[in-house]
């Protein structure tokens, strides 16, 4: 049987220097990695060579490879979609497609959920670049990379003799998230690629290859540029590196530009836009474009090293092929040298494992944009769109090739059956089997020595300072209340009036027996008793220790906005400059007792309260450097919080809208309490932030899936 395919005559074929053959395609300017048998089988494709001939011909040459006629069928539909062969008999495409391919409903929706990286060229930047290229050629000399190498020594001493300014300076969740920074944020992004693709096309035309697409790229739904330098596969591999390694070195370039600025810059918003800048720059390469598990400029780096063209598409469908055959028993037939399978399969699980990962972090940032942004129906769609481009459509296509499979395979019915059943079960155990859960939340150190209030209104003048030894009777603080005073006067000389009276009508023979002097009596001693009542009240305006101890201070209190009130006042109330200041009756001014007997107050959101006990244990981690102190729950709040603690608002560990009296949370909260369980450990400072992890119950990975579902549809 004659293949009635024939090889491209005007295909251009270049020796690879890692071995194999770059093959361009000139019409398209697409270029493909073939190694030698693949090379083989595209110059075997001359419409004349039956089939059996060309499976004989390539087990002779390589005998190493196990190439069967699936694998050789296979590679010819691959050579048929990247149109490296034309057909000699018109119609006989369609016997290269697989019935999954031809007939499956997958290949439908899937152009659909496409939208992560989506490219759509521009122009041909060869002119521009040209012209533009004698003016930068400075930056491929040695000396410059001397200079540049020197500053980036400079930019990491600053970092690490400066890195707990540089944390304490690191914006919080909520304040990167927030819809004026991420907004920067993109336009930063933006910027920064198209230095970096700008890198790449010099860094090209410079080692004299090709650079004819330019072109703008939907990554991640932002836009952003790209420039095709596929040529760099036909140069030395020391070029095509230097190449790939361009677009690292430029956004380096900036971390490092930002980071020199940063220490120079006073703080501002120039400052935090330099930070950000920084971060942007240096954990886009670590977690993205030099991540060798995804295919950005780190993975092309890796497959030049290890010298195999396309890694990831042979990785993938290596590994595809080696759970098909743990769950069938079918051969693994893959035309792979045996050197080269135990890399392939290392690097495809864990590309696997990384892509699953960053899809649920992704699905994840999405849903807490949405939330913070009140666009929770848009997150749906998008959250929907990549669960089912990037989960259900692989599996989907994977359960169908498992089926064709087991259709097909030589092995007993019986025993692939059984092999299927018991990695059906294994899967469901994993689903199934609870795993260790722990929720991340808000907190701050709260004193639980007894409180001092305010039991009246007034104006306050502190006596006490606080972290000042006071005992029982000590007066922390006197209040002035001339409304109070100016009653305690009426009262007073009510009586007065009532005693004179009384004491003019005994007096007088005539009146000495009047009826009226018991009702009169009667009201005298009852305004004397109001008169000792008052004084009583009025006594509390001089505030007294009832405990012995350190007068320690309250937490802070939001800004006051009263506009009726004489004066107004935020921070502690005993505060020195607050002298003078109109407090309302209630009001904390402290606490006396020891500086170690503190709890834990933490924030939980109504997603996560569900899941939280008392007596489960926890370890608070302070934002500023600290040990992690190990902590029980107490006690959780049953009520929604009404405000949130101020200490937490500010540091930025969690949102909230101002209003007249603090705090309003966005969403429903409650509030936890923990005691800390070991007392030997150096004490926390009082109202200090940070973040407490809690240990709850363990919850299987089927019902955390349907959870977020429920969070997020």
């Amino acid at each position: 049987m004659q293949i009635p395919w024939i090889k491209r005559f005007d295909l251009q074929a270049t020796v690879h220097d890692a071995g194999g053959w770059v093959v361009k395609d000139p019409l398209t300017l697409n270029y493909a990695l073939l190694d030698d048998a693949e090379y083989a089988i595209l110059n075997l494709l001359d419409g004349k060579t039956p089939f059996p001939k060309m499976l004989a011909v390539l087990r002779q040459r390589f005998p190493d490879r196990g190439v069967g006629p699936e694998d050789l069928a296979d590679f010819i539909r691959h050579l048929a979609g990247h149109q490296l062969i034309r057909q000699t008999v018109a119609g006989d495409s369609l016997r290269l497609r697989s019935g999954s391919e031809a007939d499956g409903p997958l290949r439908y929706l899937k152009p659909l959920f496409q939208i992560l990286r989506l490219q759509v060229p521009l122009l041909n930047p060869t002119h521009i670049l040209d012209n533009v290229l004698p003016h930068v050629q400075f930056a491929f000399r040695p000396q410059f990379w001397k200079a540049m190498a020197f500053v980036a020594f400079s930019a990491l001493l600053i970092v690490v003799l400066r890195f707990s300014e540089l944390q304490q300076a690191l914006p919080t969740i909520q304040e990167f998230l927030g819809a004026p920074n991420i907004a920067i944020m993109l336009l930063v992004f933006v910027a920064v690629k198209v230095l970096h693709e700008a890198g790449h096309a010099f860094c090209a035309r410079y080692f004299k290859a090709e650079c004819n697409e330019c072109g703008v790229m939907l990554l991640v739904m932002t836009p952003v540029l790209y420039t095709n330098v596929s040529d760099a596969w036909t140069l030395p591999i020391r070029e095509r590196m230097l190449i790939t390694f361009s677009g690292i070195l430029v956004e380096l370039s900036i971390a490092v530009a930002c980071t020199i600025l940063w220490w120079f810059c006073e703080p501002g918003v120039t400052r935090s836009l330099l930070l950000n800048t920084m971060l942007l720059c240096s954990l886009n390469t670590l977690l993205f474009n030099g991540n060798p598990l995804l295919r950005f400029d780190g993975y092309f780096l890796l497959t030049d090293w290890l010298g195999i063209p396309n890694l990831s598409s042979r990785a993938a469908a290596f590994v595809q092929s080696w759970f098909v055959r743990l769950m069938t028993g079918r051969r693994q037939a893959l035309m792979e040298s045996e050197h080269r399978r135990t890399t392939l399969l290392i690097y495809g699980l864990l590309a696997l494992a990384y892509r699953m990962l960053l899809t649920f972090a992704i699905l994840k940032l999405v849903q807490e944009v949405s939330k913070q942004w009140h666009v929770e129906f848009v997150g749906s769609i998008l959250s929907l769109t990549l669960l089912t481009g990037s989960v259900a459509i692989p599996l989907g296509r994977f359960a169908m090739m498992l089926k064709a499979e087991l259709a097909t395979s030589d092995e007993p019915q019986m025993r692939v059956r059984f092999r299927t059943a018991i990695f059906a079960a294994l899967g469901a155990i994993a689903l199934l089997w609870p795993l260790p859960q722990s929720v991340v939340v808000p907190a701050y150190v709260q004193s639980k020595a007894p409180p001092v209030f305010a039991e009246l209104s007034g104006r306050i003048r502190p006596v006490a300072t606080y972290g000042q030894q006071v005992q029982i009777g000590d007066v922390l603080a006197v209040l002035e209340n001339f409304e109070l005073q100016k009653n305690l006067q009426r009262l007073q000389g009510r009586s007065d009036e009532l005693t004179s009276q009384l004491e003019s009508l005994r007096r007088n023979p005539i009146t000495a027996g009047s009826e009226s002097l018991p009702a009169i009596q009667e009201a005298s001693n009852a305004a004397m008793l109001r008169v000792a009542d008052f004084e009583r009240q009025m006594e509390k305006l001089t505030i007294r220790s009832k405990h012995n101890g350190i007068f320690l201070p309250p937490i802070e209190t939001a800004h006051q906005h009263h506009p009726d009130l004489p004066q107004l006042w935020f921070g502690s109330a005993m505060a020195p400059e607050n002298s003078g200041a109109w407090i309302e009756r209630g009001t904390m001014l402290g606490h006396v007792g020891v500086n170690s007997d503190v709890e834990l107050v933490a924030c939980v959101g109504e997603d996560n309260v569900e899941y939280i006990r008392k007596s489960q244990t926890a370890e608070f981690s302070p934002r500023i450097s600290g040990p992690v102190m190990t902590a029980e729950i107490r006690e959780v709040g049953q009520l929604e919080a009404d405000m949130l603690p101020l200490a937490l608002n500010a540091a930025g560990l969690i949102s909230g809208r101002p209003t007249e009296v603090g705090i309003s949370p966005l969403s429903p909260n409650y509030f936890v309490t923990a005691e800390l369980t070991n007392t030997k450990q150096q004490p926390l400072l009082l109202y200090s932030v940070g973040h407490l992890r809690i240990s709850t119950q363990r919850v299987s990975l089927i019902a955390r899936f349907v959870r977020y579902l429920r969070q997020t549809f």
